[in-house]
């Protein structure tokens, strides 16, 4: 400290010399009580000037602390994380220098180290909240998928339990005496049966009801709406298991009970999802109180700079009571001289203060507000080892961190641009990439429609013939005078002409590209629409044509053309796989579950061969003969389903043969 005052306390000693050389013996006195002053005023000065540059540092490290703890607090990834703490490290590392350059001693600072020290602490313990909610919140996301997988499974599972549950109730309600069994034996048959039914249809109740208030915990951050669905959980898994217990006695439910154990195991187990949701959210709650505790941190922090400049500013006005109370007891003795030392000391002060002191300071206010103002490249016209020399130091030290900080804030800008012009490309090809799936389908069913051509002229001069004859027929009718028999004919030309008007529109509207809105539409319908166009062929081949339906709609959200342009595809290679077959059978049955709609289209023909049946969806890949096929039919109709968000699957038949099934989520 007093290395740093002595160029200032020199100059005024030497000043203070050359008039005391000029001044009689009074002068003497006069030139002492002076120089006190004037050591008072450089001693008052520096200490001014470092404490005023020690708290502008720490109010600058301060709001740097207080914008990067709410980003570690708020940290989604281990990067932000790391680059967080880094940063608040590097800090407290800065605030450690000012402590070890001696501010530390200061008593203006002397509650620093210990805030300080809190700060610290409290930064760790908001780092170690945050990695502990890092692994919760992986821990919960792999828990999550794994309950939706099993979830799923128990659904493919129970749906044909319920189906088979449902058959026997029937078998059983429609068994006669005469067929060996008794009243009693055929009432205990049913009641069993029915029990099974009720007991399967309320495990699946209680499935659902689980897993869906498993995952809406998991959701929840809510401590009372947790514990709340915990209570209501435990209830759900009691009665679940009461209801797994009932169809113990059924072998093919053994799976089921498994997947049933396996999701109840969600609620039971110790440290389950929920619990850990619950640890997760009260470690969101701590995060908010170590938050907004070294948010109160940095307030102490801010009012021990504030304690400081305060006591500053009291040191300076008791220096200047003190200096007014010897100017004044010494004023009359130094009357005599006032007249000769005035000279001097005005002098003193245009050279000295005002040149070396005053213009000197005012250059460096005058360079701080225009940085404070924003402007660029600002020059601090003052240099030197003295005090003022340092404050222009810690001036130009300011301006390179504003102009660094600026520099940092326009390249991120930039790289917004750059992501902003990366995301827009990656839309247009995304954009490319659906044009071109578009026209692979409309390709396909232009390609279906000219293997079915011959099928479609068949369906079309078969009543352009029938309409010659009749037309025939009706001239002639009229020739006799007959009008109603020549009016019947002329009906069955207008029944011919509208049936080819169907077929025409029905046609065109294959044809046409699918569009991109979704209607609710009946399978059966769509399934009818697609089977006329293989009306000829199928008799053709001979094939026995069996179709199986509710007796009600069952209505999917779907595009409808290409609904239809898949069980195009599957029926096309249905009736090819049974070409060499006699006799040739197609099997087309739509059912339903409570969420899904399913169509099945099942044929007798060759089967899928051993090895190729990860491979059916490849694009480009086929068995047919060169010029037979693309192999690019199943690949769409495959891509169409999934986009509509559904699934298509193909298996083999034991007995020979395909079953391909599709699954819709119905409306």
């Amino acid at each position: 400290m007093n290395g740093h005052s002595t160029s200032l306390r020199s100059k005024l000693l030497v000043a203070m010399a050359t008039i005391a050389g000029f001044a009689i013996v009074a002068m003497l006195v006069a030139n002492f009580t002076l120089g006190n002053v004037g050591n008072t005023i450089s001693n008052l000065a520096s200490d001014n000037l470092k404490t005023a540059a020690a708290s502008a540092r720490l109010a600058e490290i301060g709001q740097a602390i207080r914008v990067d703890v709410p980003m570690l607090g708020s940290a989604r990834t281990r990067f932000e994380r790391e680059s967080a703490l880094e940063r608040l490290e590097d800090h407290f590392g800065h605030l450690r220098q000012l402590l070890a350059t001696g501010m530390g001693k200061d008593e203006a600072f002397s509650g620093l180290g210990g805030v300080l020290a809190e700060v610290e602490a409290n930064v760790l313990a908001l780092d170690r909240n945050v990695a502990r909610r890092f692994v919760l919140a992986k821990q919960r996301e792999e828990e999550t998928a794994r309950l939706n997988r099993l979830h799923g499974d128990f659904l493919l599972e129970v749906d044909p339990l319920l189906v088979d549950a449902k058959f026997n109730v029937e078998s059983a309600l429609e068994a006669r005496a005469g067929e060996g069994l008794a009243d009693n034996a055929r009432r205990s048959l049913v009641e069993r049966e029915v029990r099974l039914t009720e007991a399967l249809g309320r495990l699946h109740a209680s499935a659902n009801l689980a897993v869906g208030m498993i995952l809406r915990g998991a959701s929840e951050t809510d401590f009372r709406l947790i514990e709340q669905l915990q209570g209501r959980l435990a209830e759900t898994v009691d009665e679940g298991d009461a209801n797994a217990a009932l169809i113990a006695s059924n072998a093919s439910a053994i799976t089921l009970r498994q997947i049933w154990d396996d999701i109840a195991l969600f609620a039971t187990e110790p440290d389950n999802l929920l619990d850990r949701r619950l640890n997760e959210s009260g470690l969101l709650a701590e995060s908010a109180q170590l938050q907004e505790m070294n948010a109160s941190l940095l307030e102490e922090l801010g009012n021990v700079v504030a304690g400081a400049v305060r006591e500053s500013g009291l040191r300076s006005s008791l220096a200047s009571v003190e200096i007014n109370d010897v100017l004044s007891g010494w004023r009359v003795f130094n009357a005599f001289s006032t007249a000769i030392l005035l000279l001097l000391l005005l002098a003193f002060s245009y050279f000295f203060v005002r040149g070396h002191l005053f213009q000197r300071l005012m250059k460096v206010l005058e360079a701080m507000g225009r940085i404070a103002s924003g402007e660029k490249g600002i020059q601090v016209g003052v240099s030197g080892s003295d005090e003022i020399g340092q404050l222009a130091d810690a001036v130009r030290l300011f301006r390179d961190k504003s102009e660094a900080l600026d520099q940092r804030a326009r390249e991120l800008r930039q790289a917004n641009v750059s992501l902003t012009s990366e995301i827009e490309r990656r839309r247009q090809v995304e954009t490319e990439l659906r044009e071109t799936q578009a026209e692979l389908v409309q390709a396909a069913k232009l390609a279906a429609l000219g293997q079915l051509s011959a099928g479609i002229a068949h369906e079309f001069n078969q009543p352009l013939t029938a309409m010659g004859s009749y037309t025939h027929n009706a001239l002639r009718y009229l020739e006799r005078g007959d009008i109603d028999k020549g009016r019947e004919k002329l009906g069955d030309i207008e029944r011919l002409i509208k049936r080819l008007a169907k077929t025409s529109n029905h046609l065109k509207t294959f044809a046409r590209r699918p569009q991109d809105v979704l209607v609710r539409n009946d399978v059966t319908e769509v399934v009818a629409n697609a089977l006329t166009l293989f009306k000829e062929r199928i008799e053709r081949q001979g094939v026995a044509l069996v179709m199986e339906h509710p007796p009600h709609p069952v209505h999917v959200m779907t595009e409808p053309a290409l609904l239809e342009q898949v069980l195009v595809n599957l029926v096309s290679n249905a009736l090819d796989a049974t070409e060499p077959v006699h006799p040739a059978r197609l099997t087309i049955r739509i059912s339903e579950t409570e969420m899904l709609a399913r169509i099945e289209v099942e044929d007798n023909g060759e089967g899928i061969a051993e090895g190729l049946e990860g491979k059916l969806f490849d694009p480009f890949f086929t068995t047919k003969p060169p010029g037979e096929g693309l192999g690019l039919g199943l690949s769409i109709s495959y891509n169409v389903i999934r986009d509509l968000g559904g699934r298509l699957e193909l298996k083999r038949r034991e007995e020979g043969g395909v079953i391909a099934t599709v699954e819709l989520f119905k409306t």
